[in-house]
């Protein structure tokens, strides 16, 4: 995994040369002579590429942990009393501290579950969203525009994991990859549940057992950014949004053309599904995101699960998805946080769980995966109709020239008439998204 660790300075092996260096090269930046000993932080600094350089930090006892390709920024460890000094460094815009972000399920995800395989089931989430209605066409999220063999649309499930060799799962899950406190490795095994349950209502797979997702056939890059008790940290998302993004090569444009999202060519997902959230996000959250959203992904977020009257961070984001939750009546609970953009099925959600088991869950986590596996539709279907996949959109649009836009305008209308501060735009409704999406 060294090839995607990148702003570490190599120094050659001979130590003559090493010390002739540092003594030229030290002397050039503030130098922190405290103890970093039990004392250093994680911090997310925004960067000038071109001005910043490692080696200053290390002369303050600190460590470069990771440079995103996506946007500029750097995820650093120093001593905390060196944060002052590094905020001073050439090529350093501004500094945040780290914060924790959480996996949006309420209540806390069940343990154990029964590991027979029950016959499959349509959970009434998918029904709900008339998802069901939309596979009789060919549209279940797998579409192979250029006969290669791989599927054009990818979603990236960012959470805990997923079990790998689900029998529900295993066959969609094309790639995955794990980050914790800053380290990367493969190891993206779900030991949590929440992971394993997203991903199976966006694409568990229509085989007689079990249950079956929205996009069924999509694949599924499963990117692990939150640990086992169901939390992580904003560094490890801005890492980890930077690797989903990258995909598989480890590229983010690999023929160099501009275009990223729906290419053949490139291994970038078309979607992103984050259902996890957290408060005061730092700004490198949102500049990454930000950069993921101008390459045309589509980026979509639990909104939170406090009963607030605004949706978390990063679905608070103008460029994220926000997604409340609803009841099988079509009622909002009371814990959905307030002024979604869309709702969609969240309450007593029957999905894959570890150990090759399924459980109930509730949450906006729940609700963000089907929105999720819908926008996988949308642009599959248009990929398969010869068109080209649209734009994610912005908040406002009432048109069905964006996946936004045409969310919003196919969304069931529920509360007040119009966009209310319960609802959003309405409940998701798969089949007329898609629909639309090709029709116009």
């Amino acid at each position: 995994m060294a090839a995607v660790v990148i702003g570490v300075i190599q120094v050659g092996t001979k130590i003559a040369a090493i010390a002739i260096a540092l003594i030229f090269i030290l002397p050039l930046f503030p130098v922190y002579t405290g103890s970093a000993a039990g004392a250093s932080t994680v911090v997310i600094a925004k960067i000038n590429p071109e001005e910043f350089n490692p080696q200053a930090v290390e002369a303050l006892q600190g460590k470069v942990i990771y440079v995103a390709d996506l946007a500029p920024v750097a995820i650093i460890s120093i001593p905390g009393k060196a944060v002052g000094l590094l905020s001073k460094l050439p090529g350093v815009v501004n500094v945040s501290e780290d914060g924790v972000v959480y996996a949006m399920a309420k209540p806390p995800w069940a343990g154990g579950g029964n590991k027979s395989q029950p016959a499959e089931v349509l959970p009434w989430g998918i029904d709900y969203i008339d998802a069901e209605m939309v596979w009789p066409g060919g549209v279940t999220g797998w579409v192979d525009v250029n006969g290669d063999g791989d599927g054009e649309i990818e979603v990236a499930v960012i959470d805990t994991g997923v079990d790998k060799d689900h029998p529900d799962l295993a066959g969609n899950i094309v790639w995955g990859i794990a980050v914790w406190n800053g380290k990367i490795s493969s190891n993206y095994q779900d030991r949590n549940g929440h992971g394993t349950h997203v991903t199976g209502t966006v694409a568990a797979i229509d085989n007689d057992i079990g249950v079956i997702g929205v996009a069924h056939s999509v694949e599924i890059y499963a990117v692990k950014a939150l640990g086992n008790g169901g939390y992580g940290s904003w560094s490890d998302l801005v890492i980890a949004i930077d690797l989903a993004v990258k995909g598989p090569d480890g590229v983010i444009d690999a023929d160099g053309d501009g275009v990223v999202a729906g290419d053949p060519e490139d291994d970038a997902p078309e979607v992103i599904s984050m259902s996890l959230g957290g408060s005061s996000a730092p700004q490198a959250v949102h500049d990454i995101i930000k950069a993921a959203y101008d390459l045309g992904i589509t980026i979509v977020a639990a909104a939170g699960n406090d009963g607030a009257a605004s949706p978390s961070y990063p679905a608070a984001y103008p460029e994220v998805i926000a997604v409340g939750a609803i009841d099988e009546n079509g009622n909002v609970p009371s814990w959905s946080n307030m002024n979604p953009e869309v709702a969609a099925p969240g309450v007593n959600i029957l999905s894959t769980y570890p150990d090759d088991t399924y459980e109930e869950l509730s949450g906006t986590s729940m609700a963000t995966p089907h929105v999720s596996g819908t926008v996988a539709l949308i642009q599959a279907a248009r990929l398969a109709s010869g068109l080209p996949l649209l734009p994610p959109g912005s908040e406002g649009d009432t048109t069905a020239d964006t996946v936004r836009g045409v969310l919003h305008i196919t969304a069931a209308d529920a509360g007040d008439p119009g966009y209310d501060s319960l609802y959003g735009y309405g409940i998701v409704d798969a089949y007329d998204a898609v629909q639309t999406a090709v029709s116009g």
